[in-house]
């Protein structure tokens, strides 16, 4: 099987819903995403995504096109899109960085694989461990009052674990937040306070004394991505533990932070880690130090969350809840079903081959404000 060509959409879909993040990233409106599908000589048809999503992520929307179509796509004609090692190291020698970009070509090779052979991307790679994987319902950056509302919804359809923006507020106020949090919804959910890089190390520090005893499970990336050693001491100060999430993009990354204890779980994003054969290694290190992964997003069509998916079931040390497969639901609209995988509280994993969802090539064409094709 060799590669013939590849094409590549640049797609923006509005959300539902605008979501308040931190300080440092404002307030989200919707997914931009570049989409590829590599065409075989055999017929067959894989797809992956890329979701750059600056200051978030160094790649950009028009970098991680230019990539594909300049210099990444171009190397992979010709290429078995099976052999994923062989043409990960192609991708590495013709390109710097572009995690992104070489990300949604290893998504799409692995989709391409798992059609060829006829089984689910997760036997591929391990074997899945788990056939549903617990939801967290994400909240804006607000009020406990503003949460009560969303959370009295969704908790009447299944969910248990809610993910908390935080990082634009005063620490008092977020402190206040959890606790009110805690007064109503006690024994009954759990909360992921996410900060998205809007603390001081000082203002981490008094988030997790004051939230000591609240239903907080986990705090992720209190401090700017950089801080490896403030994170560190922000853990040693806490009951509460904490995860590392713009922190950890490479395995080299995560090396790093298993070796100064700095964080107890491991943020694992399909895109935002390279794909899926570099987000093994990620887990890969987790695994061996320890370390528990969660399975998050940023906002996503649905290739990059099956990929996330088919990474959730093989994944050996994973956090109970608060994994983030709710990007579909939130979007206007989506080019492929995996909606239909998410109903319950549950990310549901497919069995079908390759990445396990289906494509709508219409609605992507449509959804697309640019195209380009690579021979």
């Amino acid at each position: 099987m060799r590669i013939e060509k590849v094409e590549i959409f640049s797609v923006s879909i509005p959300l539902i819903t605008p979501y308040k993040l931190s300080r440092v990233y404002g307030t989200v409106t919707g997914a931009n995403a570049i989409v590829v599908a590599i065409s075989t000589d055999t017929g067959l048809v894989g797809y992956g995504e890329a979701d750059p999503m600056p200051p978030f992520t160094s790649d950009t929307v028009q970098g991680t096109i230019e990539a594909l179509r300049d210099r990444l796509a171009p190397a992979m004609i010709g290429a078995d899109p099976r052999e994923h090692k062989k043409n990960e190291e192609t991708m590495d020698a013709c390109a710097e960085g572009c995690l992104m970009a070489k990300g949604a070509l290893d998504m799409a090779m692995y989709d391409l694989a798992g059609k060829a052979y006829g089984v689910p991307v997760h036997a591929l790679i391990g074997g899945r461990k788990r056939d549903t994987i617990l939801l967290s319902f994400p909240l804006g950056s607000g009020t406990a009052r503003e949460d009560f509302e969303v959370i009295d919804a969704r908790y009447a359809l299944g969910f248990r674990s809610f993910m908390a923006k935080m990082g634009r507020n005063p620490i008092a106020d977020e402190i206040e937040r959890v606790h009110a949090l805690g007064d109503r919804y006690s024994g009954k959910i759990q909360i992921v306070a996410d900060a998205n890089q809007g603390w001081t190390e000082e203002q981490a520090v008094e988030f997790v004394r004051g939230a000591k005893g609240s239903i907080v499970g986990m705090l992720e990336q209190p401090v700017p991505a950089n801080q490896f050693e403030a994170l560190r001491r922000i853990r040693a100060a806490s009951a509460i533990p904490i995860s590392a999430d713009e922190s950890v993009v490479t395995a080299q990354d995560a090396l790093r932070l298993a070796c100064l204890d700095a964080v107890d779980i491991l943020s694992i994003k399909a895109s935002k880690n390279g794909g899926i054969t570099k987000s093994l290694r990620v887990i890969a290190v987790a695994e061996t130090a320890g370390m528990q992964c969660r399975m998050n997003s940023m906002i996503e069509c649905g290739v990059t969350q099956a990929a996330l998916l088919q990474l959730g079931a093989v994944t050996q040390t994973l956090i109970p809840s608060g994994h983030a497969y709710m990007s579909t639901l939130r979007l206007a609209d989506d080019f492929t079903d995996f909606a239909s995988l998410v109903h319950d509280g549950y990310a549901h994993v497919s069995d079908a081959p390759g990445l396990g969802v289906t494509v709508d090539s219409e609605k992507l064409v449509r959804h697309a404000s640019e195209a380009f094709v690579v021979t």
